[in-house]
């Protein structure tokens, strides 16, 4: 019986990248989606021209009733699941004195409070030799312009994570976060400040270029294929082609 793997934000920029590989090292994936219908769509060409198991899923995760539609369509679709990788992500990109609660809710409820509610209900679909993974940032511990809400998000969410890592480990459940750094995406294209991001980040990285989407769905599915991965607990792992030893 093939494992499974639900990737929340899964069928744009990193989140496809983890799916296409997921499903590539042989694992049917389910691929939430909010909105955008057509990049899910272009994930289920490619998937289906690849010849690998990816269902898209829509269901959005800024609401208790799209939290809770999620946790329906994925207990609908299969009672075992054997990896989670939440990358599901959304923000405001303004100064810290022009963010409002309202901002601060929305942020929080798709980057932090659905995974929870997520896990919680998934729970008891997982068992020994499980995997979860969070994807995370470097503005959860630093500041970065325009970063505050998103920041603050998954500040709360490495913190989430390894609460959850020191539980579930005697259990034989791993989890661990991934922060990628600067990845060219859609969510970089959100910047006011884009290229002068770009050509700083470009030029503080000692391998010279940016970390690839599929850099990270590579390494997404080392830390749940590896058989060293039972003992990966509660870590953040950054791929950044050695940006963050210079700073």
């Amino acid at each position: 019986m093939k494992k499974v793997a639900i990737v929340t934000g899964g069928t744009r920029g990193i989140g496809r990248a983890i799916s296409l590989d997921l499903a590539k090292q042989g694992y049917a994936v389910k691929a939430l989606y909010a909105r955008d219908r057509e990049s899910a769509k272009d994930l289920e060409e490619t998937s289906s021209k690849e010849g690998l198991d990816i269902v898209t899923l829509k269901s959005d995760l800024s609401k208790k009733e799209g939290i809770d539609e999620a946790i329906s369509l994925i207990k609908a679709q299969t009672s075992k699941v054997d990896v989670l990788v939440h990358c599901a992500a959304s923000g405001v990109h303004r100064p810290a004195k022009e963010i409002t609660t309202k901002h601060l809710r929305w942020t929080f409820e798709i980057n932090v409070i659905a995974i929870q509610q997520i896990l919680i209900e998934l729970l008891p679909l997982m068992s020994s030799g499980s995997r979860i993974v969070g994807l995370t940032s470097n503005g959860g511990t630093r500041t970065i312009p325009f970063y505050t809400a998103v920041g603050s998000s998954k500040g709360a969410l490495d913190s989430l994570f390894r609460h959850w890592a020191v539980e579930l480990a005697p259990s034989g459940i791993a989890v661990n976060l991934v922060c990628p750094g600067m990845v060219m995406t859609d969510a970089v294209e959100a910047f006011p400040d884009k290229e002068g991001r770009i050509l700083a980040c470009i030029k503080q990285t000692p391998t010279g270029k940016m970390t690839t989407p599929e850099d990270v769905g590579e390494f997404v599915s080392f830390l749940c294929t590896s058989r060293m991965g039972g003992q990966f607990v509660g870590q953040t792992f950054t791929i950044d082609g050695g940006k963050c030893i210079l700073a």
